[in-house]
């Protein structure tokens, strides 16, 4: 007996897929995730930067000095907003993982069941094979 595709060889294909898409997808999430965490950084040094010059003009004018503040201000805001999108990005990227995880497990899940099915109808033509065996042996036997 030959043993043959199932239905569940197609759900186990399907299950890859959607494996490989949620791969893809937590590729692209973690590529976002370095993009966006590069512009945080850069606006961190720049805020560095705009506070290391503020103190050397410790003597500047106080126009100067509320630019500078401005700007700082501006900045401070620019790197709350970036950290918010970098966090909303890292929750997306455990959530991904997480449902990963999930596909990776329902596709061997289902990679056991059809192992294990697999299995089964070995034994049984295993099975009827020496059955057939069995009695061509008696009738042989019993011809004799």
């Amino acid at each position: 007996m030959q043993v043959g595709p199932s239905r569940l060889q197609t759900v186990i294909r399907v299950k890859d897929i959607q494996l490989k898409n949620a791969q893809k997808e937590l590729a692209q999430i973690k590529v976002k995730k370095e993009e966006e965490q590069g512009a945080l950084d850069k606006l961190e040094d720049q805020k560095t930067s705009a506070m290391s010059d503020a103190a050397r003009k410790m003597t500047a004018r106080a126009r100067d000095m509320q630019t500078s503040r401005a700007f700082l201000q501006s900045l401070s805001r620019q790197i709350n907003q970036q950290e918010q999108t970098v966090q909303n990005i890292s929750d997306q990227e455990e959530t991904k993982r997480g449902e990963l995880v999930e596909k990776t497990k329902s596709k061997q899940m289902l990679e056991n069941i059809e192992e294990k099915r697999r299995d089964e109808e070995s034994k049984e033509s295993d099975r009827k094979a020496q059955r057939v065996i069995d009695v061509l042996a008696q009738r042989i036997s019993s011809a004799q």
